[in-house]
């Protein structure tokens, strides 16, 4: 029954992207969007006058994103970035390069736990906690269909179109359930609050769901948060980080040459690891968030010359 639902799934995804890249020939990108916008998250998007964060991050992802945003998009290529930046210490280990062919991903080489990750789009990643119990077949036919998928077709989000399809293997740093992804929001190379996800859940292989809690950047709680999808505001607090100030000074430093960006870390074992850059977080509409905080907050980025 989940293999069939998955299915579904994805053959809707499937016809949903035919109908946007209709759409797009006839509305063009920006009406395109608006109507993606409407039907998918329920969020209402200006884009002829910006004004909220949503609105900005939108605008920007089909008007305003320079190359290097696809760049550092790409889950693989922005590893050289972090590393430009005199922040390889920082890398989570991998496990050989990046392939285009699911074939070519050497499983007798990897160790008991690893995560398995595509380069060129979200929610493709593979955690293997037992290669023991692994489904080798499953696990390369969820490879190929991957590489397979233009992601950008069907998300409304151009910088990821030109992204080379390819997959790699990272170390396994913990259990989804355990892992916090400590998600910085960075305008103008500022770091303005932190999206905390955890409690992750799902499928084999697959994290569906995930509790949610925003702070500042001196750890205060704010309420800004609704429930969306398998995303729910999550209860209690999350203990302030040993390496918060580390991990806001990495921050600075990633987003520095953009007006807008996402950057993504974790905390092991009181150390700092690097988990993506994200230009168009939940495809630039965040549709988890409180109108208030995208309106304050859109307050803060500005769109320069180049970018209208």
């Amino acid at each position: 029954m989940n293999a069939f639902k998955a299915r579904l799934r994805r053959a809707a995804q499937q016809s949903y992207g035919l109908f946007l890249r209709v759409a797009q020939n006839l509305l063009g990108p920006d009406q395109t969007k608006i109507l993606d916008a409407r039907l998918r998250f329920h969020r209402k998007l200006n884009l002829k006058n910006p004004q909220t964060l949503a609105d900005k991050v939108s605008y920007l992802s089909i008007h305003g994103l320079p190359p290097l945003a696809s760049t550092c998009t790409d889950k693989w290529a922005v590893r050289d970035y972090v590393a430009s930046k005199g922040l390889s210490d920082i890398l989570i280990p991998v496990y050989g390069t990046a392939v285009e062919r699911a074939q070519d991903v050497d499983f007798d080489r990897l160790p008991e736990r690893f995560v398995l990750k595509a380069t060129h789009g979200c929610r493709m990643n593979y955690i293997c906690t037992d290669k023991t119990r692994l489904d080798l077949a499953q696990c390369r036919k969820t490879m190929d269909r991957w590489l397979r998928t233009t992601y950008g077709t069907y998300s409304m989000e151009p910088h990821y179109r030109t992204i080379p399809h390819r997959v790699y293997c990272e170390t396994f740093l913990a259990p989804p359930e355990d892992l916090v992804d400590y998600k910085i929001h960075c305008i103008h190379g500022t770091p303005t609050f932190i999206l905390a996800c955890s409690q992750r859940g799902g499928a084999a292989g697959q994290a569906s769901s995930v509790a949610m809690r925003l702070y500042d950047p001196q750890w205060k709680p704010i309420d800004g948060l609704r429930s969306f999808g398998g995303h729910v505001p999550g209860s209690g607090l999350i203990p302030r980080p040993e390496r918060l100030s580390q991990m806001l000074e990495v921050a600075k430093t990633l987003s520095a040459d953009f007006d807008f960006v996402r950057v993504d870390l974790y905390q092991v074992d009181g150390k700092v690891y690097f988990g993506e850059l994200t230009f168009t977080p939940a495809n630039g509409v965040f549709a988890s968030y409180q109108d208030w905080l995208l309106e304050n907050q859109g307050k803060m980025l500005h769109l320069r010359p180049k970018n209208i």
